[in-house]
């Protein structure tokens, strides 16, 4: 049992973050406590649990649970999902179409950071100019707060378009989990 424990547990490890591993270790020797309780031996037990098998069947179930708050975290859940998709050819016709949603997402999060980058860039060459040039000073003034007004848009929209994105990758993580889960319930 302890080597077999040890096995699982390195399996997990490679898949899950640590809270997840002591969940997911607890309910099977809770399993495996029962079914020797009831009189089997410990080789036809475990016999019935491959490593591998729990593994692919707790990551759907895993992934629904599991609290995507910062972007290495959305990152690293979106990896595992497309493995999982990837992996079963039923869902491959899924997986697709969620690539081809997060190609769509990731293009906007690298549009928002254009649009910051070239705001910014604008914003200081407009600045220089009106240094440089030969107005007056209320002209100068009145233009570079104009100016500033704009940059200030330019950088809050595409803020809230990153963060947007951010919240569309997750929510759809989600779904897709879902519907990973339920077909593999259906399989």
């Amino acid at each position: 049992m302890n080597t077999w424990e040890k096995e699982l547990e390195r399996a997990l490890r490679k898949k899950f973050y640590e809270d997840e591993v002591k969940d997911i270790l607890a309910y099977y020797r809770e399993i495996i406590e029962d079914r020797k309780s009831n009189g089997e031996s410990m080789d036809a037990i475990l016999n019935d649990y491959v490593i591998s098998d729990i593994v692919k069947a707790m990551m759907p179930e895993i992934l629904m649970k599991r609290k995507n708050d910062s972007y290495l975290k959305i990152s690293k859940s979106t990896k595992q999902l497309l493995i999982l998709l990837l992996s079963s050819p039923l869902l491959i016709p899924l997986g697709i179409v969620y690539i081809s949603i997060l190609i769509f997402i990731f293009s906007m999060m690298v549009v928002s950071g254009m649009l910051m980058i070239g705001s910014l860039t604008t914003f200081v060459g407009f600045l220089l100019d009106m240094i440089s040039s030969t107005l007056d000073i209320q002209t100068v003034i009145g233009l570079s707060g104009f100016a500033l007004m704009m940059f200030s848009m330019l950088m809050l929209i595409s803020i809230w378009l990153f963060k947007g994105m951010m919240m569309v990758a997750n929510q759809l993580f989600k779904w897709f989990t879902k519907i990973a889960n339920k077909r593999g319930e259906t399989i």
